[in-house]
């Protein structure tokens, strides 16, 4: 798997805020991907250090405050790195869902095209399982590139992810020949993925 940008921060939702109070939540960045949570606490807007995501420490309550916020950062940390060694897919909703216990056995997309290619291998005719190989080259050309990571929870696909896909296949200029995939091209390539996506609902 390739290596992770990965960031924690906490901030004020000031657009919930309630007698000058607003609610600090936690933001988990992974490539450029976030999850937020709430923290559960709330603090006057005008003792919060929104560069350092932090309460400026004028109260021994507010100091109080920033360890129970380091603390939640280490054991942020400690899933982000959990993860790692289990080889999982580290995505920021991962790292939320680790660290509030609502972790569940997920399947990802690029997981389903090796199982995909595993099981039909004897059933397909080899053109077609170079064609469905084809196209998961150019899914992960897309993650990397475009959603800069490396795989994705079938969870997190929506009918955007679809549309970027087809657009990518369009404008992508591969390096071994010159022009990018034709409209019927990349309909061929959606018409696989959509094949493989309905797999996950049988």
């Amino acid at each position: 798997m390739n290596s992770n940008t990965f960031g924690i921060i906490f901030y004020l939702r000031k657009y919930k805020a309630k007698d000058n109070k607003a609610p600090i939540y936690a933001r988990i960045t992974v490539n450029g991907l976030r999850a937020e949570f709430s923290m559960k606490r709330d603090i006057e807007m005008s003792s919060w250090n929104s560069s350092k995501g932090m309460a400026k420490p004028s109260k021994e309550e507010f100091k109080s405050l920033n360890n129970y916020l380091e603390q939640i950062r280490a054991r942020l940390v400690e899933c982000y790195q959990t993860l790692q060694l289990e080889r999982k897919l580290i995505t920021a909703e991962a790292i939320k869902n680790k660290f509030l216990g609502n972790e569940e056995k997920q399947h990802s997309l690029i997981s389903l095209f090796n199982y995909h290619n595993i099981t039909l291998k004897d059933t397909l005719e080899w053109g077609t399982m170079k064609n469905y190989g084809t196209t998961q080259k150019y899914v992960e050309l897309f993650l990397k590139e475009e959603k800069k990571t490396s795989d994705i929870f079938l969870s997190q696909l929506n009918y955007k992810f679809i549309k970027d896909f087809e657009l990518f296949l369009k404008s992508h200029k591969p390096k071994d020949h010159q022009k990018p995939c034709g409209q019927n091209t990349a309909m061929k390539h959606i018409e696989r993925f959509r094949k493989i996506m309905n797999m996950a609902v049988k």
